[in-house]
């Protein structure tokens, strides 16, 4: 089991924009059987562990650090870095990949393209020009147009009999970060369950799962207020089911008095310009929750609308917008 990392809780959980907190402290040593609680950092994402069984967390964490090695885009000797190494030429991947490239098409077709993996070009420049700050112009659509030349899913070929998986685009990058997490959160509820356990809470920097009951009753979760901490704005009571959240909270820049987002629309390649602080989804599994968490902070809450009234997933989604009257949650299902 890793050793406990308790001060990079803080900064983790603001860097991530971190909302939702599992509000169950004065139940943990107020029944005979304790629950236990554990924390450990892989990938530079803090996941804490919550369970009456004390093997809960040991299972949790051998899953994360197996898929850590498939899914770390950090790490160039993981799968998906060397699968964005290859051109035109078919890759052999695990089915954890396959999957996760399946769903992420799913989600991309269904969201219009608001939701797309295929686009790492784009989210990789975005990502060091937001990193090196002080941003004096925002590049030109012209520069723009040719990154997104490098994108689309039209160009990754994904054959589930042959467990491959072939580039076609020169220069393309698949960037899972919008649907990795959940995926991995979801494997671990798995792993908990062929081991027996049906009590456990999930924390992934964000994205949670809670599974069964906590000492016969809900896991109840608060929703944070984005700029007191200390501040409880929404509870929520959840058994078997996820929820993830995207926001921009201390992940923004301003330019030109008008404030962007680090999420990026595929669709423009441009940061989203909302008044929208935070989207959270709550479903069955976690890595739909955390894909279209994403998508619908880029659609925003109107469209979102629109989605949900088609009924393709059983979602519900509070969007956390501010404005010169201060916050508002809004819920949608």
């Amino acid at each position: 089991m890793a050793k406990e990392v308790k001060q990079k809780t803080t900064l983790r959980v603001k860097s991530i924009c971190v909302f939702w907190v599992a509000v169950c402290v004065l139940f943990l040593y107020s029944c005979e059987r304790p629950l236990h609680k554990n924390t450990f950092v892989i990938t530079g994402t803090y996941v804490e562990v919550i369970s009456p069984d004390p093997r809960a967390a040991g299972i949790v964490y051998q899953e994360f650090k197996r898929l850590d090695k498939v899914f770390n885009s950090y790490d160039p000797d993981s799968e998906i870095s060397r699968l964005n190494n290859t051109y035109n030429v078919p890759f052999k991947v695990s089915g954890d990949i396959i999957r996760a490239l399946e769903l992420s098409r799913e989600v991309e077709v269904l969201t219009k393209g608001a939701f797309d993996v295929s686009y790492g070009a784009i989210y990789s420049f975005w990502k060091d020009l937001i990193k090196r700050g002080n941003i004096q112009s925002l590049p030109k659509a012209k520069q723009i147009k040719q990154l997104k030349k490098l994108c689309g899913s039209k160009y990754i070929e994904i054959n589930s009999k042959k467990s491959t998986v072939l580039i076609r685009k020169k220069g393309l990058k698949i960037d899972l970060g919008g649907i990795a997490k959940g995926y991995i959160v979801d494997k671990a509820v798995s792993k908990l369950k062929e081991n027996g356990i049906n009590s456990a809470l999930i924390n992934a920097g964000g994205d949670i799962y809670c599974l069964g009951k906590n000492k016969g009753r809900p896991w109840t979760l608060g929703l944070r207020d984005p700029e007191d901490a200390a501040a409880i704005i929404k509870k929520e009571d959840l058994v078997d089911l996820a929820i993830a959240t995207s926001g921009d909270y201390e992940q923004f820049f301003e330019y030109g008095g008008r404030r962007f987002s680090h999420l990026i629309d595929p669709r423009r390649g441009y940061p989203v310009e909302s008044n929208i602080v935070s989207v959270s989804v709550i479903g069955e599994n976690c890595v739909i929750a955390d894909s279209l968490a994403t998508a619908f902070f880029i659609m925003g809450s109107e469209t979102a609308k629109d989605f949900l009234s088609e009924g393709y997933y059983a979602v519900t989604v509070f969007v956390v917008t501010k404005d010169k009257d201060g916050k508002h949650i809004e819920v949608l299902n």
